[in-house]
């Protein structure tokens, strides 16, 4: 399968990934249990990602798909692109968590796409 823009894709900000975590070390009802980390609801595909962020930054959407072989390859020059080889099955099909039973039980609310892009324009 090769990886493509129209896939949805769940992203947790890691501001909230961070919180959760404390939450959960700190939680014996937390123990020996599989938990999601808090995760926006509403997942968009790649090319939604990159609208949402060319938008924030007042900038043209530009962007290409790699295939495998040139993730590959480029790899061999840049150790960081040689490991999204063993993640590529994230981005060719649709990749979704649900954190519901979190959200719940720890009675918490992820912070959404649009207000984590926000913040993180204005942190750059």
């Amino acid at each position: 399968m090769l990886c493509a823009d129209h896939y949805l894709h769940s992203y947790t900000f890691t501001p909230d990934a961070g919180k959760a975590t404390a939450i959960l070390g700190n939680s014996e009802k937390a123990y020996n249990q599989v938990w999601h980390l808090p995760t926006y609801e509403t997942p968009m595909t790649g090319k939604e990602w990159v609208e949402a962020f060319a938008k924030a930054f007042k900038a043209e959407p530009d962007y290409m798909i790699l295939r495998k072989w040139m993730i590959r390859i480029f790899g061999l020059f840049n150790p960081i692109v040689g490991e999204l080889y063993e993640m590529l099955y994230q981005y060719n099909r649709d990749y979704i968590f649900d954190s519901s039973r979190f959200e719940k039980e720890f009675n918490f609310k992820p912070t959404s796409y649009e207000d984590g892009i926000k913040q993180i324009v204005e942190a750059a």
